[in-house]
């Protein structure tokens, strides 16, 4: 599934938005072919500890603790749905990273999980959470 990074995932609020493009683009520069893993020794990755997989869990951690200052400043009612969603993008990748997913050889199997969560989660509570932070006054569109 390839990463749909596009105005299609916009959901009119600034604050939202940046973490979705930060998220896109952080995925094209992981994967450019003259990324090198961190991990390799001689030549060739030990695949522990996968140093993309840590920078996309840092990034993602980063960017949801926005948000869910966001939902706390709304008084947002979806929030512990909303939340849920975040810490279960952040398992799966430790739980891959822990596994020995290696981000370089593995990559189309570590891009399909990120697309795809991507894809369900900013429709179903991106969206929603702009939504409400508009329609309350909380934030400006934009």
């Amino acid at each position: 599934m390839p990463m749909v990074c596009a105005g299609s995932l916009s959901t009119g609020v600034r604050d939202i938005d940046r973490g979705t493009e930060g998220l896109c683009y952080l995925m094209g520069r992981l994967f450019e072919p003259g990324v090198e893993c961190r991990r390799h020794h001689d030549g060739h990755c030990d695949r522990t500890g996968c140093t993309r997989i840590t920078a996309l869990v840092k990034f993602m951690d980063r960017n949801f603790s926005h948000q869910e200052s966001l939902m706390d400043e709304a008084a947002y009612p979806h929030q512990d749905h909303h939340r849920r969603e975040h810490w279960r993008i952040i398992e799966q990748l430790r739980h891959m990273r822990d596994a020995n997913v290696c981000a370089d050889r593995d990559r189309a199997v570590v891009r399909e999980v990120v697309a795809r969560w991507i894809n369900d989660h900013v429709p179903e509570c991106d969206r929603r959470l702009g939504n409400w932070a508009l329609t309350r006054r909380v934030r400006d569109p934009g």
